[in-house]
């Protein structure tokens, strides 16, 4: 997560989203830069408003702008499941290599997931505590160089993001009916996500994209 009370924004680090590349790039720009533990660095939006909210609305001009990205999530889970099955991990545990997609995905919808598909939902990351998505400003990750481009002119920031934690390439091959099954038990996300799409003509009208 980034912060700049100066210019009144707050960039949510939803993972798998390219948050890493737009934090080595913007954070030069930010007062406060939650960064190293994927616990820090992924602050959640609950976790937001409980611990930071207050001091940041204190501290901010006017009201701040709360940025995120939103990914579809069948790319957003093969981006994981792809990330996973990199070689020489630091948490073998976390490993996906020799798990095949329908199995990690079939963990991921399971009461309680495997280690490898312990991931959270995008609809958890961002949603208040009283429901709804929290974001004011929310780009579906289809317009990511929009999204750069933006911030990058509301921080003043001059360093172009790097392409960094590429997920290696896999076979990703799910059932019809494992991909059924999970619109169904996840429609928060793909609803997340189509809001993003649809509402991505008015945000570029918006901020000029």
């Amino acid at each position: 997560m980034l912060i700049s009370y100066a210019h009144s924004l707050v960039l949510f680090a939803v993972p798998k989203t390219g948050s890493t590349a737009l934090e080595y790039a913007l954070a030069p720009c930010c007062d406060v830069k939650l960064t190293g533990a994927p616990a820090r660095r992924h602050t959640t939006m609950q976790m937001y408003a409980a611990r930071l909210e207050p001091k940041v609305r204190a501290l901010c001009p006017v009201e701040p702008e709360l940025v995120a990205l939103v990914r579809e999530p069948l790319d957003w889970l093969g981006s994981w499941y792809r990330y996973r099955g990199r070689p020489n991990m630091r948490a073998p545990q976390n490993s996906t290599r020799g798990m095949s997609f329908d199995r990690f995905i079939e963990g991921y919808l399971s009461d309680v997931p495997p280690a490898p598909a312990r991931l959270g939902t995008q609809t958890g990351f961002l949603s208040r505590q009283e429901g709804g998505c929290g974001a004011t400003t929310l780009f579906p990750y289809e317009r990511f160089a929009e999204a750069v481009a933006y911030l990058r002119r509301r921080l003043h920031a001059e360093a172009e993001p790097e392409v960094v934690n590429v997920s290696p390439p896999a076979l990703l091959s799910l059932s019809p009916e494992l991909e059924a099954r999970l619109r169904q038990e996840r429609g928060a996300d793909f609803a997340l996500h189509r809001q993003a799409v649809a509402g991505w003509p008015d945000l570029a009208a918006r901020i000029g994209a």
